[in-house]
C-alpha cells in the first residue's frame, strides 16, 4: 500500500465514538436571529466533531448549532460548522466539526461543550 492511500484510509484524527442521540439543529437567518431547522440523529462523534444524518441537506461551511440529547445530559447550543455533507437513501450524512481554532481544543477557551460527553460513553445509547 503506497503512503498517499494510508493516509486516505485513515482520516480522521481520532476514533469516533457510536451512539444514537438525538440532535436538533438551528441555522442563522439573516433576519430572526437562530432557528430551528430540523431534528436529526447523532450517529458518532469525538472531540473534534459528530457525525449525523438528517432530512435536510446542509452545505459545506455552513454554522450550525445544535443541541444534543443524552440520557445523561442534553448540551444546547453547541457551535458546528458542516465539513461535509453526502447523501445516504433518504436523508444525508453530514459532518460536523465542533471546533474553530486548535485553542478550544487545549482548554485555553472558555467552553469547549463537546468535551463534556467524554467518558460518559457506557451511559450513551450505543448503535446496535
Amino acid at each position: 500500500m503506497d503512503s498517499r492511500e494510508n493516509r486516505g484510509a485513515n482520516r480522521r484524527k481520532l476514533a469516533r465514538i457510536s451512539t444514537q442521540m438525538r440532535v436538533d439543529l438551528f441555522r442563522h437567518r439573516l433576519f430572526g436571529g437562530w432557528r430551528f431547522v430540523t431534528r436529526a440523529k447523532a450517529l458518532d462523534y469525538n472531540r473534534y466533531g459528530i457525525g449525523v444524518t438528517s432530512p435536510v441537506r446542509l452545505s459545506p461551511g455552513t454554522l450550525v448549532k445544535v443541541d444534543l440529547y443524552s440520557p445523561a445530559m442534553i448540551l444546547r447550543q453547541v457551535e458546528a460548522e458542516v465539513v461535509s455533507c453526502q447523501r445516504a437513501g433518504q436523508a444525508y450524512r453530514m459532518g460536523l466539526r465542533t471546533y474553530q481554532t486548535l485553542k478550544e481544543l487545549a482548554g485555553e477557551s472558555d467552553q469547549h461543550q463537546i468535551r463534556y460527553l467524554a467518558g460518559m460513553e457506557d451511559l450513551l445509547p450505543n448503535q446496535a
